[in-house]
């Protein structure tokens, strides 16, 4: 089986399920939703990230590249569509202000980093599983949860819905807490915003209710995007009718886009600003008012 590739490894996460985690950014999403928090983790395939706040303008990364596709001058520019991120330049960079976007690692590897932890995780904490999409990798996750649960961990998984349900429900079954983010019922809507269909994830979704898993409803809530009233309202109204009494709301903050200027990246920075807590406070009201409770993450 091929490794995964793995962004970062957070540790004392304390937003990414109950207690002291440690959260695992898997690499690769179906989605691209406008206003991801985690760009370098989107494409399946391994990139290159500069940090222009770390280079020393040495000039080593141009001289070491084999196919020329960084020049310098007063720093290095680099031709992405020239790169074929060999990573050589990394490697000759003593600054580290180029590296990969991610390291790979067998689920055995990826364990042995995790256990590290474990002290810190009674009473309640753990370990989740986030991204990217983690659950994109059926082939790896059936083969590294069954030893994260050997280890007696919590596992919690975040994910944004699409995935193949019949190749992942021996991990669901495993699996404490399931993190589920909506980000619109629309499916119009949802496939601007997020360049894929909601329909698998909302199929999805009612399966994991339907089979009882232990999950918390999420929603980001990006100003001007999906959180209309109406959206807000047709999302409580589906919710209810599933049976659901509360729903997680995830302020909209800009912590992503310093990342976009570091990557080759499709995404774009939205201009808009952070979201106020007297403006999440308004819409949670739509919600209250629906008859759901609105947790804060």
């Amino acid at each position: 089986m091929p490794p995964a590739l793995v962004c970062d490894i957070q540790r004392f996460s304390v937003h990414d399920g109950p207690g002291i985690r440690t959260t695992v950014f898997c690499k690769g999403c179906p989605l691209r939703c406008r206003w991801c928090q985690n760009p370098e983790a989107l494409r399946f395939e391994n990139e290159l990230i500069f940090s222009s706040e770390r280079c020393i303008a040495c000039g080593e990364c141009a001289k070491a590249c084999p196919i020329q596709a960084i020049r310098h001058d007063h720093g290095p520019h680099i031709n992405w569509e020239k790169c074929d991120a060999c990573f050589v330049c990394t490697e000759a960079c003593p600054a580290r202000a180029l590296e990969p976007a991610a390291r790979e690692f067998s689920p055995a590897a990826l364990v042995k980093e995790l256990v590290k932890d474990r002290e810190f995780y009674e009473p309640e904490g753990g370990v989740t599983l986030s991204g990217g999409e983690p659950l994109a990798r059926p082939d790896f996750l059936q083969e590294l949860v069954p030893l994260i649960k050997h280890e007696n961990l919590h596992l919690a998984v975040e994910t944004c819905g699409h995935f193949n349900w019949e190749s992942l429900q021996p991990v669901l079954k495993q699996t404490d807490l399931v993190l589920f983010d909506l980000k619109a019922l629309s499916e119009d809507l949802h496939r601007k915003l997020t360049g894929q269909s909601n329909l698998v994830i909302l199929e999805n979704l009612r399966r994991i209710i339907a089979k009882g898993i232990p999950r918390h409803l999420r929603m980001p809530v990006i100003p001007g995007l999906n959180d209309s009233e109406d959206e807000l309202k047709r999302i409580a109204k589906f919710l209810i009718e599933l049976g659901e009494t509360e729903i997680v709301l995830l302020p909209y903050h800009r912590l992503g886009e310093s990342k976009l200027e570091k990557l080759n990246s499709e995404l774009k920075p939205l201009g808009i600003p952070s979201m106020s807590e007297k403006e999440l406070q308004a819409k949670s009201e739509v919600f209250i008012k629906a008859g759901l409770r609105v947790r804060k993450p």
